[in-house]
């Protein structure tokens, strides 16, 4: 008796355990969470930080990636607080001579380069990033950062004979490691931005084992110390997963006021990061990353501006599908904006200011933001975005739309007849359905003053190659900042910029003069100044015709936790949570 009550009992114990663990297999299978699915827009060329210069590509290289910088996750302004530097920089010299700690102990994720041995983090690394920013081949869009600002920059390709094997050996002048855990850096003159400038992916530290084991070409490589590791491109997504030896990181204890009023600090002091597996879905077209969201194949999105309206009941209220799965809608402002350029270069748009004005004054800038916003961004005044240092809100809007000022400049500019009207060739910036909205609005204002538009449709990646290579003529920009200051921005109009991020092939001495005061100014009222005096010429010379201010709705189901929105925190997902 006693021993068929103990068999039973036995028995019972192990039927649970295998309810148990099978359901908790299913469980993983079909509710893991510890997966995280997001969406990018494109799918990109290269992951080489020296090269990378791409949203997406910058978002995925973030997770893995780590610089010596970064921004503090929940405060606005924006604050910068150390990452893989164990201090702020000593400065001496009067600023030019910087000394950097190196955190110890901060390990790489595995690479068959490092022949199945643990590797840990070097300031020399740093100093071989530093020295791939110089060599011609890579096009590093980060060159001209340092250009003229670190001791020897300039002349290291010459030094190596442009030969990315001989940069193990010589040494740069301007950056070199003093040990293994000290980094330093000699500049020609104090740089008030050289600790945004070391917050970006363009400085990441980068072995030498890695670069000699792929010929300095790191396109298709992503190996770095941060908190997840790369897995790869599986079908239609990049892969990443949590790095099991990152180094012990909290979550912030502290933030501004919208931080604490959306209840960001909950996580406060708790270990990051928090999510096991990430992947990066690219759906190009809206209508595929909008329908993915619907069936929760993707657990937030930012909402293509073409579906804002389907958000709303008739009533303004936030639709009831959503609704009903108590999907969460937040509405964030960005640091980026969006404008109009020309080649200056292009006989046709680049010679002929009038032409040019006469384009300012034929689009109808309030509908324009309806019809590519839903109203939900604001309509440019500047060159600058609201909560840049230098902007001012009350500068009044250069150009408005008047379509018989903008006939009477087309008489200027010799096109006074029907016939004798050109065709201006106008380059979408991508392939999904908001461009070609744009191009068509475009198209069409301008036609209903009397010019003609043929529109070229490029993908996201033609564009930019097009671009940086002079080959545009009218096309619609927009620049996501870097970091919070107005120099960022400005760089995309310096001569030295073209061929490459200058797009616009902009040419004015007095604008790069300017540029170079502003690059050697400290005090924030007259660097404001210069920013103005070069705002001015600008529009006076018309490169660009500012359109609108951008901002992001988000759609995010319940279960994803601490998410904020910033266009230049990018290393984001090691804060989020999944809790359901």
């Amino acid at each position: 008796m006693k021993k068929r009550t103990l068999l039973a009992s036995i028995l019972f114990v192990v039927i649970i355990a295998m309810g148990y663990f099978g359901g908790m297999k299913y469980f993983s299978q079909n509710h893991s969470s510890s997966l995280l699915r997001l969406a990018l827009d494109n799918s990109f060329d290269t992951l080489d930080p020296a090269k990378a210069y791409s949203d997406d590509s910058l978002v995925v290289s973030a997770q893995v990636h780590e610089p010596l910088y970064q921004y503090h996750y929940l405060k606005r302004p924006y604050e910068i607080q150390p990452l893989t530097a164990k201090t702020f920089p000593q400065f001496e010299n009067k600023g030019k001579l910087l000394k950097i700690k190196i955190q110890s102990d901060i390990q790489y994720h595995p690479h068959e380069a490092f022949k199945n041995q643990k590797r840990f983090l070097k300031a020399q690394d740093f100093v071989n990033q530093f020295k791939r920013l110089t060599l011609s081949s890579l096009k590093s869009p980060g060159k001209s950062l340092f250009s003229d600002l670190v001791v020897g920059f300039d002349q290291y390709e010459d030094k190596i004979q442009k030969d990315w094997r001989r940069i193990k050996d010589i040494s740069l002048e301007g950056v070199e490691a003093l040990d293994d855990q000290t980094l330093q850096i000699k500049l020609t003159r104090s740089e008030p931005n050289i600790i945004y400038y070391l917050a970006l992916n363009f400085i990441v530290p980068v072995p030498w084992e890695l670069i000699e084991a792929n010929q300095n070409n790191l396109d298709k490589i992503l190996v770095g110390t941060g908190p997840y590791s790369y897995e790869g491109f599986k079908e239609n997504y990049y892969g990443l997963k949590k790095f099991p030896h990152y180094r012990k990181d909290f979550y912030p204890t502290s933030g501004d006021r919208y931080a604490n009023v959306e209840k960001l600090l909950d996580s406060s002091k708790q270990t990051i990061p928090f999510i096991d597996e990430v992947r990066f879905y690219v759906t190009s077209q809206e209508v595929e990353r909008w329908e993915m969201f619907k069936k929760h194949e993707i657990d937030l999105i930012t909402v293509p501006k073409t579906f804002i309206p389907s958000l709303y009941n008739a009533k303004g209220e936030i639709n009831d599908s959503f609704k009903d799965q108590d999907i969460k809608l937040k509405h964030f402002p960005i640091l980026a904006n969006r404008w109009l350029a020309f080649n200056m270069k292009d006989p046709l748009v680049g010679k002929n200011e009038f032409l040019r004005r006469a384009i300012a004054y034929g689009i109808d800038y309030g509908k324009y933001v309806e019809v590519l916003s839903q109203n939900t961004n604001l309509r440019a005044n500047s060159i600058l975005v609201p909560g840049i240092s230098g902007y001012q809100p009350t500068k009044e809007f250069r150009f408005k739309y008047d379509p018989v000022l903008a006939k009477e400049y087309l008489k200027m500019a010799g096109f006074d007849k029907h016939q004798n009207m050109p065709t201006i060739l106008y380059s979408t910036r991508g392939n999904q359905a908001i461009h070609l909205l744009e191009g068509e609005f475009i198209k069409k204002s301008l036609e209903s003053i009397g010019l003609k538009v043929q529109i070229q449709v490029l993908s996201f990646p033609d564009f930019i190659k097009k671009g940086r290579a002079g080959e545009l003529t009218f096309f619609t920009d927009n620049w996501l900042f870097d970091y919070p200051d107005g120099e960022n921005i400005l760089q995309l109009l310096i001569s030295k910029n073209f061929p490459g991020i200058n797009k616009s092939a902009y040419s004015n001495p007095r604008i790069d003069e300017l540029y170079e005061q502003l690059k050697q100014t400290n005090n924030l009222d007259q660097r404001d100044k210069i920013i103005q005096q070069m705002e001015d010429i600008v529009f006076q010379d018309l490169p660009w015709i500012p359109l609108m201010y951008e901002s992001s709705f988000v759609l995010q189901y319940p279960e994803i936790k601490n998410f904020r929105k910033s266009s230049i925190i990018r290393n984001y997902v090691k804060y989020l949570k999944i809790e359901r």
